[in-house]
């Protein structure tokens, strides 16, 4: 069994990854960090919308780029940047760019981070190509390898695959690669332009034994600061809108205690027979729990009524931990709906 995946970056923009899943997708990764000092901007989005996607179904990624340097303040930064990793495969992108990162400086960021998150396995992207350019040098103290050559054209991940010999399978530098990038120009609906695509031959349970170690430490739990008092327009968006529709929202662990979604009533206006128009939506929100790898996942289901004002979805004793929300829209979705938090 082979499954696909993909990794994106700014570039892809904000990815619709329930459709990207609904592909046939298994696993993807976000960039989060390069360097000490950059954070992609669009992290907080994929972070949101991979966790949202249904944990047995999907594996979340995220992944450094590795820059010739401090390797020990380099895994500072991608930790404070990533936040909670526990249910996610962490890669470390270990080519040249506005740098040429050498064996050791890889060596010494997976040493870190191993010390930091003991159990927690990292996916080392080493192109085999760049390996030949540092004079072929012993990477076995490398995690599983991430390993990559490119078919020529564009198309979807199971026809490119279509195009790969076996003998890309083939290990080297005294490690053995467990995922194959084998295109960056494969076409996944959910993502705008061409994406990098990667295979894992085997099945998605395989996969995040391999990437999550299967005894991985969960983070300390944090010291809870107070909730600020903030205004409901701290932060604020619409729905997606459409019968199923789902829209991930990037949620700030810790800052608020409630979202409200209210219908656009002078948008909305009354039905064909004459009465307010509702929409049933489906309120999913990650919990964080120390206590258990992976945390939980809770749902409510409201209907949002455009004769009423805002309907409120509290998350009690949550609150501090929540980390994830999508929400999606069930029967016809024609109200356009906001939400805010508080």
């Amino acid at each position: 069994m082979t499954i696909f995946g993909v990794d994106v970056a700014s570039y892809q923009g904000n990815p619709d990854w329930a459709q990207v899943h609904a592909s046939g997708i298994a696993f993807g990764f976000s960039k989060v960090t390069q360097g000490t000092g950059y954070v992609n901007p669009t992290w907080g989005h994929n972070r949101a919308g991979m966790l949202a996607q249904p944990e047995g179904g999907f594996l979340p990624g995220a992944y450094h780029f590795l820059e010739e340097g401090n390797a020990v303040a380099q895994v500072a930064h991608f930790l404070a940047a990533a936040g909670d990793i526990s249910r996610m495969a962490v890669g470390l992108d270990i080519e040249p760019a506005t740098s040429r990162p050498s064996v050791a400086t890889a060596h010494a960021w997976v040493t870190e981070f191993h010390r930091q998150r003991p159990g927690h396995p990292v996916l080392s992207y080493f192109p085999k190509w760049y390996w030949q350019q540092l004079g072929s040098p012993n990477i076995s103290f490398a995690d599983p390898i991430w390993q990559s050559e490119y078919v020529a054209g564009s198309g979807s991940p199971a026809g490119l695959y279509g195009r790969v010999p076996a003998s890309w399978w083939s290990g080297f530098g005294g490690a053995q690669e467990s995922l194959l990038q084998f295109s960056s120009s494969a076409t996944v609906p959910g993502i705008s332009g061409q994406v990098d695509v990667s295979a894992f031959k085997g099945t998605l349970a395989e996969l995040r034994a391999l990437a999550l170690g299967g005894h991985v430490t969960p983070t300390p739990t944090p010291t809870p600061t107070p909730t600020p008092t903030v205004q409901e327009d701290d932060m604020y968006g619409q729905l997606n809108r459409g019968a199923g529709e789902v829209t991930p929202i990037s949620w700030p662990t810790g800052r608020y205690k409630a979202i409200g979604f209210y219908a656009d009533t002078d948008l909305a206006g009354p039905g064909k027979d004459g009465k307010p128009q509702t929409v049933k939506l489906h309120v999913r929100y990650h919990v964080w729990d120390h206590t258990a790898v992976g945390g939980k996942h809770v749902d409510k289901d409201i209907v949002v009524s455009s004769a009423t004002g805002k309907t409120v979805v509290s998350f009690g004793t949550d609150a501090p931990h929540v980390d994830a929300v999508s929400v999606r829209q069930d029967g016809d979705g024609l109200i356009p709906v906001s939400y805010d938090a508080s």
